[in-house]
């Protein structure tokens, strides 16, 4: 039986990396804006002048150095002038590193429940739009969601076998995820917090071996930002305050004054204007707060020009594809929760992350990296109700039998 889980695995990344690499290789590419075009900025800098600069050309922190530097090796390597050739390598290369998250959702799925959970979990991701148009932009979510799903992997084993080594492992993930994209940082407290429930033990060398590999990735950025702004800063400095801000505008009534805002206090800004809300209209802010921003994450896909790229039909059904994991997910990980722990984790762990994505403004870019628990979740629902037929099913072949 394994042997046919395995070769079902084979032929679902296989699927997956044939779709990438025919929508990279056949979109027509737009000159890089925004985001995409200030991380080639910084790396392009970094490489002729030595400064490291988000949006600048003195030396900040307003970005952590994981995929900077990543582009920094590529454009050394290939070049940058012109351009094109180099994006386009990049892009192929996305493909790859998008399949090695397919395999690490199979594995979660596989760990926690059973390989057939695994498959069906592995299959959404494969076909799920927005894994797919994300492997043709130069951005963070391609690396991120493979050693992201690497690290709750790691979380996995460690829940389930504490084994030194696996600490280590996931300390190290757990920086090579934050040198990518911070918002991971909250979940390194959860397999703790189930090793405690488990066994009512705290495991600190456990702790502190996860937190000295994490350290250790880390270092240089320490390091570097010590000697350049003489002072320690953990993870990045400025970056957050936008987004923080722009999320204290409920339901985007256009309530924030842009032009007359403080860049250096955007933070502070958006601290005081969920204060003064909360005083004026709680409950307009506390709706915002919790189903508003729900409602804004999950009613749309991030997927750009895909929608286009793709048959109309074919796209209807990934719409639906998308609406069942959010409407089959969230409800089975929060019900189950209670029951099984392996949802528990799942639950607990989805909380949490979202509950840091809701601070900022809710945009559908940032349920990239929730969808691995929901598709996870939908699909041991789906074997769960298999099950269920199938007991049905032969309880009533012997009253028919019988009859």
């Amino acid at each position: 039986m394994q042997r046919i889980y395995t070769w079902t695995l084979a032929l679902i990344m296989l699927l997956a990396l044939a779709l990438r690499l025919f929508y990279v290789w056949n979109e027509t590419y737009e000159p890089l804006e925004w985001d995409q075009l200030e991380y080639t900025k910084l790396a392009v800098q970094w490489l002729e002048r030595g400064i490291y600069a988000y949006r600048d050309t003195a030396p900040n922190t307003l970005v952590t150095p994981g995929w900077p530097a990543m582009l920094y090796v590529l454009y050394g390597l290939f070049g940058y002038d012109p351009l094109e050739p180099t994006l386009m390598i990049i892009r192929t290369l996305n493909c790859f590193i998008s399949v090695v998250a397919i395999f690490f959702i199979y594995k979660l799925g596989t760990r926690l429940f059973h390989p057939l959970t695994g498959l069906i979990a592995a299959a959404i991701a494969a076909v799920y739009p927005s894994y797919i148009w994300s492997t043709s932009l130069i951005l963070t979510e391609v690396p991120f969601l493979t050693v992201f799903t690497a690290f709750l992997f790691m979380q996995v084993k460690i829940i389930q076998e504490n084994r030194p080594r696996d600490h280590l492992i996931m300390g190290l993930l757990l920086g090579a995820c934050v040198l990518i994209r911070p918002n991971v940082l909250p979940l390194a407290v959860v397999p703790y917090v189930f090793l405690w429930i488990n066994h009512r033990q705290l495991f600190l060398p456990q702790i502190l071996r996860g937190a000295g590999a994490f350290a250790l990735v880390m270092l240089p950025w320490w390091i570097r930002n010590a000697i350049t702004f003489h002072e320690f800063i953990p993870i990045a400095k400025g970056e957050a305050g936008n987004p923080f801000l722009g999320g204290t505008d409920p339901y985007f009534r256009g309530t924030i004054e842009w032009t007359k805002v403080d860049e250096s206090r955007q933070f502070q800004e958006g601290l005081e204007r969920i204060r003064q809300g909360l005083k004026e209209d709680p409950w307009l802010w506390i709706r915002w707060f919790t189903v508003g921003k729900f409602k804004v994450f999950y009613k749309t896909m991030w997927v750009g020009p895909y929608q286009k790229f793709v048959p109309e039909a074919y796209f209807w059904l990934l719409r639906k594809l998308h609406y069942g994991i959010v409407y089959i997910g969230w409800p089975a990980l929060l019900v189950f929760s209670r029951f099984h722990r392996s949802f528990a984790y799942l639950a607990v762990s989805l909380l949490i992350f979202y509950g840091v994505h809701a601070l900022f403004i809710p945009v559908d870019r940032y349920l990239y990296g929730m969808l691995p628990f929901l598709m996870i979740g939908t699909a041991q629902a789906g074997v769960m109700g298999l099950r269920c037929l199938r007991q049905i099913w032969r309880s009533r072949r012997p009253k028919e039998a019988s009859a």
